[in-house]
């Protein structure tokens, strides 16, 4: 997937299974790489995509994929080149 949203997109969902349906606030700092990132793509994921629901327990904070997260993330996984065709699809938009 060439696209770095796409990418990065995958890499979270993909955190998210990796922890068995709940991921931690530190799978998903370890991809973000500092808080700044992390906050910036918590905004992303969770408020403005809704690919992502946040919940604590226990004083810790945690992510899990809404519906709509998981049939996104299986299609990145399906469809190798859906990062390319969403590419050209909004250069296309972009030039018209």
């Amino acid at each position: 997937m060439p696209s770095g949203n796409f990418n990065r997109t995958f890499r979270y969902l993909e955190a998210v299974d990796q922890a068995s349906g709940r991921a931690s606030r530190m799978d998903f700092y370890n991809i973000a790489g500092n808080e700044l990132n992390l906050r910036r793509w918590e905004q992303k994921l969770c408020n403005d995509w809704k690919l992502i629901v946040r919940s604590e327990v226990d004083g810790h904070e945690y992510y899990s994929k809404t519906e709509l997260g998981e049939h996104l993330h299986k299609l990145l996984k399906s469809h190798e080149y859906v990062g390319s065709l969403f590419e050209e699809l909004i250069r296309d938009r972009l030039r018209t």
